[in-house]
């Protein structure tokens, strides 16, 4: 859809080809409940649900869950309902088409391409640049009639715009055809009943997310099996490991258990549909057995590229393995003439944000008529801000301590607690915000944070990051009170307390600061500082250090001199010595230039 807006935009006429996820999705008059939302939809709208359905007061007044579930579900509609009319009242707006069906890729030597060619030969700019045609099987279509009809029929234009999406990878020895109580991250969006327990096997982002949110509806036992461990997992993820630690802590808290080293080694019996007093009944790696109502694999994704449905190998379009859709990193150009590629198709990061912007960059390439680069400043390996949709959520954006050291930083962290702000305090506790500053110029380098509101706030996070904000510069921000976001004072408070030379010194270095043109070397610095210690003890007073600067040409207030001596005198002696007095000047000091 985002492709579409943006060809539209530049003046293009586009069509949008969707097929529907699923049969049930589809209203009667035609409206695809998914069309335009991401794959997390379902679980987006389930999860503002339990965090606002009361399901123990409607236990208490003895409601069934088959009726409790229904009325969840039926807000679901509502919510996916609400999305799906807004994304066709928008193609409306633009004069997008927009037509249900399943579309294969023709080659470009296809006889209908071909003939396609010949007969809008007269009416292109550049016969030569040629023509791409999609079949199309099932388009839902109206007859003269004004009825509903399935029809096959072909679509042809200048460009293509691959955007297939992904599927749920589901993994050998799990009974997916009982899809009545297993369940993967596609056929999760059909769950017809209330699971008095759920077993969620994988610890990434998905198996989390559904997780709390079963919790939340008030399913007492919930079971995450982890085949590795949790340590492993989370740092998959790029997760900060203080965040991590901090989720299943609150994931234990609530009631999840995270088994840690487990799997599912044979699913011993499935409750055939209409047994729903029956539970699952699985033997694990570790010959012990495990019953549940419902079994969620939420076992990753893969790209849909191979599909032979969609006709891209034939087509031309070069496919790797695992169904990646290989492109141009500036354009998004695939290997077939005419035809570009964005989202989940083409691999990672496979987020809604991020595949929305490569459409629209894609659409800009294909469409550019000037000689200037649109995509010159496109880099598609850009770290991007992460939300997880966790209760509380989870954002982060930039490098953990880790990764920072692997990049050859010298880094210290700063945390603050959601407790620590005054709305954390009265409204929701439970929490972290973590920022990773480099330790030699106090910027910021990465941020983290668990919360409520994590998913927003991480996007100032990002910004701090970015525009390389030091902890200095966020110490003078005056932040509305009573906001989350006085959090990243006492996070950048915190990482101050842990530098050689915090805040507390900006204000020496700034009337200290070197001309670039001084060589302050090791040497030049002993010989100074020796001929003021006169007495040979290595060691300088307030007095001492004030003739010291002046031999060296710079005339120091006594209040600057009291607050170095105050800084550095680390034992409480009232003298510094010469590794002290160094690292000032080591701090001042113009950097050398790089040859």
């Amino acid at each position: 859809v985002a492709g579409a807006i943006k060809a539209a935009q530049m003046g293009r006429r586009a069509i949008v080809i969707d097929k529907p996820k699923f049969d049930a999705g589809v209203l009667p008059n035609g409206l695809d409940l998914f069309f335009g939302g991401p794959t997390g939809l379902f679980s987006k709208a389930l999860r503002d649900l339990a965090k606002t359905t009361n399901v123990a007061a409607m236990r208490a007044q003895h409601m069934d869950s088959d009726v409790i579930w229904k009325q969840i579900t039926n807000g679901i509609v509502k919510l996916a309902m609400r999305n799906s009319e807004g994304q066709c009242r928008t193609l409306a707006r633009y004069g997008i088409d927009y037509l249900q069906g399943s579309a294969m890729l023709l080659g470009e030597d296809d006889e209908a391409n071909k003939a396609a060619e010949s007969k809008f030969e007269d009416d292109m700019d550049s016969p030569e640049d040629g023509l791409r045609s999609v079949k199309i099987c099932d388009a839902k279509t109206i007859d003269e009639d004004g009825n509903l009809v399935d029809s096959d029929l072909t679509v042809t234009g200048t460009k293509v715009l691959v955007c297939t999406g992904s599927k749920s990878t589901r993994l050998p020895g799990i009974p997916f055809e009982e899809s009545h109580r297993i369940f993967d991250s596609d056929t999760i969006n059909l769950l017809g009943y209330f699971p008095r327990s759920v077993t969620i096997s994988g610890l990434g982002i998905i198996g989390i997310e559904f997780a709390n949110i079963f919790n939340a509806l008030g399913v007492k036992d919930v079971n995450i099996l982890v085949r590795g461990d949790v340590e492993t997992s989370t740092k998959k993820l790029g997760m900060d490991m203080d965040v991590a630690n901090e989720l299943m802590r609150l994931l234990k808290k609530s009631g999840v258990k995270v088994l840690e080293g487990t799997s599912v080694s044979e699913f011993s019996y499935v409750p055939p549909p209409g047994a729903d007093d029956e539970y699952i009944e699985m033997k694990l790696n570790d010959g012990s057995t495990m019953q549940t109502d419902l079994f969620f694999a939420a076992t990753g994704r893969y790209p849909v590229g191979k599909n032979e449905e969609t006709g891209l190998e034939s087509a031309g379009v070069e496919v790797a393995d695992r169904g990646m859709v290989g492109i141009d990193k500036k354009t998004l150009a695939t290997s077939s003439k005419n035809v570009y590629a964005a989202g989940d198709v083409i691999g990672p990061p496979a987020l809604a944000s991020t595949s929305m912007e490569q459409a629209q960059r894609a659409v800009s390439a294909m469409f550019h008529e000037g000689d200037d680069d649109v995509t010159k400043d496109a880099n598609h390996d850009d770290p991007l801000s992460i939300g997880v949709w966790t209760i509380p959520e989870m954002g982060y954006f930039g490098l953990t301590k880790e990764q920072a050291e692997k990049e050859g930083y010298s880094v210290v962290e700063g945390t603050a607690r959601f407790d620590q702000c005054l709305r954390g305090r009265v409204f929701a506790p439970d929490g972290l915000c973590k920022l990773v500053v480099d330790e030699k110029e106090g910027t910021v380098l990465g941020c983290h944070l668990i919360g409520k509101e994590a998913a927003e706030m991480v996007h100032y996070g990002m910004a701090l990051v970015k525009a390389g904000t030091s902890i200095f510069e966020i110490l003078q921000t005056v932040y509305t009170a009573v906001t989350f976001h006085e959090l990243f004072k006492e996070a950048a408070l915190d990482a101050n307390s842990k530098l050689d030379f915090g805040v507390e010194w900006q204000e020496i270095f700034a009337i200290l600061q070197s001309e670039c043109d001084i060589d302050f070397s090791e040497d030049y610095l002993r010989e100074k500082f020796d001929s003021i210690d006169e007495d040979g003890s290595g060691e300088l007073d307030e007095e001492e250090m004030r003739a010291l600067f002046e031999s060296m040409g710079r005339t120091v207030s006594k209040r600057v001199i009291f607050n170095i001596m105050r800084l550095s005198d680390t034992d409480g002696n009232g003298t510094i010595d010469f590794g002290e007095f160094k690292a000032i000047f080591d701090k001042i000091a113009c950097p050398k230039d790089e040859e």
